[in-house]
């Protein structure tokens, strides 16, 4: 092979599985301790002992185990020298799955424990699902692996027949004397600072000028506000090189923006990788995940699944050379949604935020709770922004507010733009007829005065416009309603520059709704995006009423229906919007105040047009994260709408084309049977999902059966 194959974490998923097996044998309750050997026992409790490395070092018995199998691998991988290294690696990677898997799995634990003169005919069988995501080619290597990983296991657990307990003793030796270190280290920690600043001055990637930047992540805004705790946070990333961090805090609490400035810091001192992530949903991190690892050049065959894909993106993120880098998850709405699915590697640092308030701490987190402004913050940007300094009015409407940055940023806004002194603002902030604006929300505690403030500034903005540029007025609700209903993320700008057949007043429109801080953009202003918050409470007030609602879902669907792949004609562009239109069907699917969007007939069809296109560029495996998608469309519109049968039909084909022939065929045959009952035998919808079908068996083996089919046409 060219390059070697990275170990590390297979190495590390070894040694978790003797842990896991260390402390299953030791307790009690499992009953295991009773079915052992003395000596066995013995063994096992003195593993039991071992303590994982610090600060991303592999703990002896790692780096013994690291040893030994690359040995074996690098001498099993000479006959597999003309096969793609991203399929061997890809071998490695699903084998580092099956074992994490394994060690989650108690029953499974305390039979190796039990009987590990058996474990390679268990693992065999347990690796059985994932020798499937294996490329043909590297399938013997996966084989050869397994015999490796079998016989390192059984190495080293107490109570085999090869058991070896000088082996043992050597690495509680070398625990001994990394503990010892440790000590030393604590006892300077002044030289510890000194190192990794001298590190991060010269990461090899920076001195390559490879500079890659995904995502898109929103401005900083100007006059951004130094936040408590915010130069710890810094110290914690920058310095210190903390691999994992949480933002947490309610909503409007600026974590983004907190998250946002780091990550503009990072680009600042040319980190060679910062990539932010949008998290609200697992699909939307594995999707954003897949084109990342696209943008830096993972082998991605068609025929492999997003998960395995990604997976080899970790394993190559493991194996990176240690510079600087920033991963960012932003909106992180279930922890859960992250398994398996934090990069791991010396100079990555990962930092998410979540309104979630888990003990994180437990979860191997280092947490910052993002709060409040303090009072005299509010009172100085609100002075300042509005050019006022009656610090009384400020302190009563900071107080009104809670003082959440939001809020305040956004009184500023609008008192200044309104021409109202802060005593003025006040009074109408006062004597606002609506009473509360923002329904509770899990976990947030909200100040009516909040919904009453965003509420504010929009009321002010449309009446303005409505009376000096009407034309405006009519594309700023456009822009509120789109926005509020399709991807809190945001929405491509010159998407929304299609609003208006006059591009030119959808840009004025744009800049000034930026400029008294209702929308945002992102920093490199292909994204433009409603504060979550703000979007709350516009669909709460002015869509609450349903003729409203029902404007504004078909100008949402109209801007999505509007977007026509199949008239681009460079590939790269198509290939973009067909992923943009997967993003925003994505964000449909998982936000619950967009579902309603699929009963609109021009999403459902976009619908069916986005699979067909995104299989015909190549991107099925993506195209397949749209599977909910289609459920949710056919839960709108019913099982035998036109619409629903194309989305089915054109399901189908992603299947296909991605080597999933049974669950084409199962969908084929399905959708067939519908169309024939709702279309009628000769409809050209009814002829086409034939004729996908017969293709299909064929495509199988199934040849009569196929043959039967086109016989039909």
């Amino acid at each position: 092979m060219a390059d070697p194959i990275s170990l590390a974490v297979l190495s590390a998923s070894i040694a978790g599985l003797l842990m896991r097996g260390a402390a299953v044998a030791v307790d009690p309750s499992w009953g295991s301790a009773a079915s052992l050997p003395s000596d066995a026992l013995n063994a096992w409790r003195s593993m039991r002992g071992l303590l994982p490395g610090r600060g991303g070092e592999e703990n002896p018995l790692e780096a013994s185990i690291k040893g030994r199998v690359q040995e074996q691998v690098d001498a099993a991988s000479k006959q597999y020298q003309k096969v793609n290294h991203s399929a061997l690696a890809g071998a490695v990677t699903e084998m580092e799955v099956a074992l994490k898997e394994l060690s989650e799995d108690d029953a499974a634990v305390i039979e190796a424990v039990r009987h590990p003169g058996n474990f390679e005919t268990h693992l065999r069988r347990r690796t059985a699902s994932h020798r499937q995501n294996v490329e043909a080619a590297a399938e013997p290597f996966f084989n050869d692996l397994t015999r490796i990983v079998a016989d390192e296991f059984i190495y080293r657990a107490p109570g085999s027949r090869t058991f070896n307990l000088a082996a043992l003793k050597q690495v509680l030796t070398g625990q001994k004397q990394l503990s010892d270190q440790h000590k030393k280290a604590h006892e300077h920690p002044d030289k510890i600072t000194n190192s990794i600043n001298n590190t991060s001055m010269t990461p090899s990637h920076m001195q390559a000028g490879k500079l890659l930047r995904f995502g898109n992540r929103p401005q900083v805004t100007a006059g951004f506000v130094t936040r408590e705790g915010q130069d710890e946070l810094f110290d914690a990333v920058f310095t210190r090189a903390e691999p994992r961090t949480v933002l947490t805090g309610m909503r409007g609490s600026g974590k983004t923006q907190l998250a946002a400035a780091i990550a503009a810091r990072c680009e600042e001192e040319g980190w060679p990788l910062v990539a932010w992530i949008h998290a609200a949903s697992r699909k939307q991190i594995i999707a954003d995940l897949y084109e990342f690892a696209l943008r830096t050049g993972i082998d991605a065959p068609n025929s492999i699944p997003l998960e395995v894909i990604v997976r080899r993106l970790m394993d190559h993120l493991r194996s990176a050379d240690g510079s600087n880098s920033l991963f960012v998850f932003d909106n992180v709405e279930n922890p859960n949604d992250l398994r398996d699915l934090i990069p791991e590697s010396t100079g990555v640092r990962t930092l998410i935020t979540t309104t979630r308030h888990l003990d994180w701490d437990d979860l191997g987190w280092l947490r910052f709770t993002v709060g409040a402004f303090d009072r005299e913050q509010s009172i100085t940007l609100l002075c300042e922004r509005t050019v006022d300094t009656h610090r009384e009015a400020a302190d009563r409407i900071a107080d009104a507010l809670g003082d959440l940055p939001v809020a305040i940023a956004q009184a500023a806004a609008t008192a200044k733009q309104g021409g109202y002194t802060l005593s003025g603002y006040l009074d109408r902030l006062s004597h606002h007829p609506l009473e509360s604006s923002i329904s509770p929300l899990e976990g947030d505690d909200y100040p009516n005065a909040v919904g009453i403030a965003l509420l504010m500034a929009y009321e002010q903005v449309l009446e303005q416009l409505r009376t000096k540029h009407p034309q405006q007025e009519r594309i700023a609700v456009s822009l509120l309603d789109t926005l509020s209903l399709l991807t809190a993320s945001g929405v491509p700008t010159h998407w929304l520059l299609r609003l208006d057949s006059d591009s030119d007043a959808v840009r004025d429109t744009l800049s000034f709704l930026k400029s008294v801080a209702i929308l945002q953009e992102s920093s490199d202003g292909d994204k433009t995006f409603i504060h979550w918050l703000q979007g709350h409470v516009y669909r709460e007030t002015y869509l609450n009423d349903q003729k409203q609602l029902g404007e504004a879902r078909r100008c949402a669907a109209t801007l999505l229906g509007g977007m026509d792949v199949d008239h681009l004609e460079n590939p790269e562009q198509r290939r973009q919007e067909t992923h943009h239109l997967i993003e925003q069907l994505l964000s449909i699917t998982s936000q619950d105040y967009s579902h309603s969007l699929f009963s609109e007939p021009q999403v459902s069809s976009k619908l069916a047009e986005t699979l067909h296109d995104a299989t015909s560029l190549g991107m099925s495996q993506l195209a397949l994260c749209l599977t909910d998608s289609v459920t949710q469309a056919c839960d709108a519109l019913g099982p035998h709408h036109p619409d629903t049968l194309a989305s089915r039909n054109n399901l189908a084909g992603t299947y296909r084309a991605s080597g999933r022939l049974d669950k084409a065929i199962a969908l084929y045959e399905q959708t067939l049977e519908d169309s024939i009952r709702v279309l009628g035998t000769d409809h050209p919808g009814t002829l086409t999902s034939r004729l996908n079908l017969a293709g299909t068996y064929r495509a199988s083996g199934r040849l009569d059966e196929a043959i039967t089919l086109y016989e039909q046409v």
